[in-house]
Order: C-alpha cells, then structure tokens, then sequence
C-alpha cells in the first residue's frame, strides 16, 4: 500500500473509531437520611429492600448497562443538628468500542453494591434508636447545602422519617401545634425566611429531588397527613421536585 493510501486508511479508521465513541454517562448523587426516632426503620428487611431501589435510581439495577456513577452518602437525623455520615461511590465508566470491558465494568458495580448494602446496613445497626427530639429542618438544610455544591448531574435526597420536627423551631408535639403547623404551610417564604435567621438555611433546590419515605400508623396518621402539606410547601417553595410515599418504588 502506498504511503499516502496508508494515511487516507489511517485517517478513516480514526473518524470511524470516533463516531464510535460514547459519551461517559451522568452521575448521581443520592443523600440519604435515617430519622432514629423511627425505629421501624431499624427493621433488618430496610436495608435490603430498599437497597436495590437505591440502585435503579443511580441506573446501576440489573436491567441497566451498569456504566452510570454516582456516590450514596448515608447519615442520621437524631437529636443533634449533626451526625457523622458514611459514603459509597463509583466513577462512571465509557461504554462503546473504545469504552471499559463490560465483564470488568459488572464486577466493579458488584462490588459497588455489596459495599452499599453493607454501609447501608452498618449505618442503621450502629444507630442510637428512639431519641426524643428529631432536628429535621436543620440536618436537611444542612445536607442539602452541600448536596447543592456537589458536581452531579443528578440529585436526589431520600428522607427516612414521619418528617415530625420536634425541636426549637417548630413541633408537632407541643401546645398549639396544629395553628403553628398551619401557619408555615400557608405562608413557607415567610417560614423559611424565619428560619433562615435561626441557623437553618434552605438553599435554592432548583433541579433537586426529594423523597420523602415515611411509616403511616392509625396514632400518627393525622399529624403525618399535615407533615406532608409542610415539608411539600417547604421543599417547592424553594424549587425541589417533592414526592412523599411509603416507599422507593
């Protein structure tokens, strides 16, 4: 082969090789909260079944190509504004001809997801149960703060609680609650602003999303029914998509 025919071949097999190439998928960023005066969540049947949706969130379930990415970071809302939290993470991979090995690339999201069932469950075993005050607002706002800064195309923050605030800002279980409780969900500016000089900042949660996994029982059914119209108004008022269920699914 001559040499110019050499390089025209050359040429062609690097704009074929290219057209080939796939972009590195969108990564996603789950945060996720376990409220410890709820100890129905201490359930052992929790982790496990909440595991695999976690994972169809993130597109790394069974029936996706498993090159997705993201990071899972698990914390606790307890009586203190604070807690530490635990992470899992993987990069997303380049799928195509010039991409990552698809045996390699399943292996790595198996690893991936034994080691986020087993932070997951470490996180709920290692918890204190049954505090008496649940800081909601503040640990949310706290966390969504620095979910906001996070790099991911994606992010989604998972809420394990009845959302009953029971702290220095609101209650659900003090006199009067229901006026007070009424009070924020017709006016959540004016709440959030409120709150905003107290401490608790909410950020701009525009392109977030919010879900919100509580435990409904004949006792807690009407305060719950109002936790719902205030965290919804809440997280809305400040841009987040909201969904409030008894499950991922």
């Amino acid at each position: 082969m001559k040499p110019q025919s050499l390089i025209i071949s050359l040429c062609a097999l690097l704009v074929f090789l290219s057209s080939c190439k796939e972009e590195i998928p969108p990564s996603t960023g789950i945060y996720i909260l376990i409220d410890v005066s709820e100890e129905k969540f201490k359930n052992p049947e929790f982790v496990s079944g909440n595991t695999s949706s976690i994972l169809k969130l993130m597109n790394l379930d069974k029936e996706a190509d498993g090159f997705a990415g993201g990071e899972v970071r698990f914390s606790l809302i307890n009586d203190i504004s604070d807690s530490k939290s635990a992470r899992v993470a993987i990069n997303p991979a380049r799928p195509g001809i010039l991409g990552e090995n698809p045996l390699v690339r399943k292996d790595e999201v198996e690893r991936f997801r034994t080691s986020l069932e087993s932070v997951f469950e470490k996180t709920v075993n290692q918890a204190e149960w049954g505090t008496g005050e649940s800081k909601i607002y503040r640990k949310v706002a706290r966390e969504l703060n620095q979910l906001r800064q996070a790099t991911f195309d994606r992010k989604i923050m998972i809420i394990y609680s009845d959302m009953l605030e029971n702290s220095r800002l609101f209650s659900f279980y003090k006199g009067g609650w229901k006026d007070r409780i009424k009070g924020i969900i017709s006016s959540p500016a004016n709440a959030i602003q409120e709150f905003s000089e107290a401490g608790a900042a909410m950020p701009d949660l525009s392109g977030m999303e919010i879900k919100m996994i509580t435990l409904r029982t004949v006792e807690n059914d009407e305060m719950v029914n109002l936790s719902e119209r205030l965290w919804s108004a809440i997280f809305s008022e400040s841009g987040a998509t909201v969904s409030f269920s008894s499950g991922l699914d």
